[in-house]
């Protein structure tokens, strides 16, 4: 056993490799003896360490540092291997703000200063330096307040639009929002801003837009603004935004409706001459139809008579309240019927109709309170010597008459047409009255 033994020692003593491998080995074991105990010591720059901040307890001043973290670079000294990356790392070190108790509203100057984490140990390393050294907080009550919101296009708004098109007043996606911070700067705060651009490639506007929009304040100094927070917003379900109304501004001509008119006048409309004849009128095209023409009021052909016949119409409400300039008061509507002829006919023992009867009920015109012994007839001359008694009709509504009243009723008479197939171009003038009596059968 021992021969075998000692040849094995021999060849190993003896085995220039196997030799080199374990001066090697050795080489290495001594240096990292030395190295650990005799070595220098070095210095680290530990960067991006959270700044904590204690509450302000026993006060209602609490501290607002704004949405973004704090950070401190943390220089240390040591040896190495306990100092370096893999001994220790920013989690085992804690840079912590203090300035003792607080009492007044204000910005506070407060120290920083380093100690171990839970989990770390500072026991073999030594402070150097932190930067910064100190920090300034603003302490304050923190309230909760609501305010009105006014939208903000950072485009000039002579940009957005051309030609027909012109943009209105923008629109913040809500109306007040309720924010959070420091209340005296709350206090001083009377607006927040829904604030947006227009990129130029969607320029110019057509149609109505809706943007993407940043929240800024009303402040007397910016440098508060990183300590509020609009409680109201969420960029995923309720984002702010700004819808940008487009409208479309064009000269829109006047028109008149004729109601009643003889079947010739239906494609022959009479002269009129409107004062204004047209308007330059801005609208939503979002909203409402395609202005063709603005509807000044409507003619009845009974109203006519053979001059030139002269109309006043109001401004339509929905007119009024777009913007368009109405200054002009009424509209003035000028109907030349002046080269038609005029004739009385005498209608005694005419055809009278009554409509939407009752039943049970008998209806009887007094001729005698009516004044429907004669009608006056407008139209051509030739035509109108056509015209006799039998070809007037008279129409009278008498679904609103009381039923058991024992007394006449006056009504006005609904229609009084000529019935002539050879006649299309007169029409009865004037309103009637008939006075009707109404029984049971």
């Amino acid at each position: 056993m021992s021969k075998n033994n000692k040849s094995i020692i021999e060849k190993i003593i003896y085995n220039n490799k196997l030799l080199m491998v374990f001066c090697l080995v050795i080489s290495v074991i001594l240096w990292a003896a030395v190295k650990i105990n005799y070595s220098a010591e070095t210095t680290r720059t530990i960067s991006d360490v959270k700044i904590t901040i204690p509450n302000n307890d026993g006060s209602d001043l609490v501290p607002f540092v704004g949405t973004e973290d704090l950070y401190a670079e943390v220089v240390v000294s040591g040896k190495a291997y306990n100092i370096n990356s893999y001994a220790l790392t920013k989690d085992d070190v804690v840079v912590e703000a203090s300035g003792g108790f607080i009492d007044s509203a204000g910005f506070k100057v407060l120290n920083l200063t380093v100690k171990a984490s839970e989990t770390g140990d500072l026991s073999d390393v030594e402070i150097t330096s932190v930067t910064p050294s100190t920090i300034s907080v603003y302490y304050d009550r923190k309230i909760t307040r609501t305010f009105d919101v006014e939208a903000k296009i950072t485009n000039a708004l002579d940009s957005l639009s051309e030609g027909e098109f012109t943009v209105g007043q923008p629109v913040p996606s809500l109306s007040n929002v309720e924010v959070t911070g420091p209340a005296t700067v709350l206090n001083k705060m009377t607006k927040v801003y829904f604030e947006g651009s227009v990129i130029e490639d969607e320029l110019p506007l057509t149609q109505a837009k809706v943007i993407p929009a940043d929240i800024s304040y009303e402040l007397e100094s910016k440098r508060y603004e990183k300590y509020l927070v609009c409680e109201s917003v969420n960029d995923e379900s309720n984002p702010a935004t700004v819808t940008i109304p487009v409208y479309v501004t064009k000269n829109v001509p006047a028109q008149v409706k004729f109601i009643n008119q003889p079947a010739f006048y239906t494609e022959n409309p009479p002269k009129v001459k409107i004062t204004p004849s047209e308007l330059n009128v801005t609208y939503n095209p979002a909203e409402s139809e395609e202005y063709k023409f603005i509807h000044v009021g409507t003619v009845d052909f009974c109203a006519l008579d053979n001059e030139v016949n002269i109309f006043e119409f109001e401004i339509d409400e929905k007119l009024l309240n777009s913007g368009t300039d109405t200054s002009f008061g009424n509209f003035k509507v000028k109907v030349d019927m002046s080269s038609m002829s005029k004739r009385e006919i005498d209608i005694t023992g005419g055809k009278v109709v009554l409509l939407n009867q009752v039943d049970g009920y008998s209806y009887s015109v007094d001729t005698s309170e009516s004044n429907l012994d004669s009608v006056v007839v407008i139209g051509p001359e030739e035509s109108l010597k056509k015209i006799t008694v039998d070809d007037i009709q008279v129409e009278i509504n008498v679904s609103g008459l009381l039923l058991n009243s024992r007394i006449k009723q006056m009504i006005e008479i609904s229609n009084i047409s000529i019935v002539n197939d050879e006649i299309d171009d007169c029409w009865v003038y004037g309103k009637y009255d008939a006075v009707i009596g109404v029984s049971t059968d």
